[in-house]
């Protein structure tokens, strides 16, 4: 199970450093907040993959407190619009961790964001949810 996340995480960041070598314009600020129980999730990576795989992805982070901040692997901060398979992964030892339900990881992760031009000032994710609201 944790080699098929490793892998689809090594196969995201092989398609980011090939398709996204150029710096890009137009990236919109995403920032938000990861929790599970209502309690928040720290040293979780969250994950922003396009659609079409030839866009770049995006990383974030989760601080102590849940937040995180959207970066590109190149490490410019925000996400270029659009709609992103939102996919997280979870150290086995990351407080507020444990197993990661395998609907919010891969490709056919259930939660689903479409990143406008106004970016998103605290896009929540809950863990308990399947769906972003």
């Amino acid at each position: 199970m944790y080699r098929n996340l490793f892998r689809s995480l090594l196969l995201v960041a092989a398609c980011v450093l090939v398709v996204g070598c150029s710096g890009n314009k137009g990236e919109v600020s995403v920032s938000g907040h990861l929790t599970r129980g209502g309690k928040p999730c720290e040293g979780v990576a969250v994950n922003f993959v396009p659609d079409d795989m030839m866009s770049q992805a995006y990383i974030g982070g989760t601080r102590a407190d849940g937040g995180f901040d959207m970066v590109s692997m190149k490490g410019t901060k925000g996400v270029l619009p659009g709609v992103y398979s939102v996919q997280i992964a979870i150290p086995l030892d990351a407080p507020g961790g444990a197993l990661v339900n395998q609907k919010m990881q891969g490709r056919d992760s259930v939660w689903r964001v479409s990143v406008t031009d106004k970016g998103f000032a605290d896009l929540q994710l809950d863990m308990d949810k399947e769906k972003l609201e």
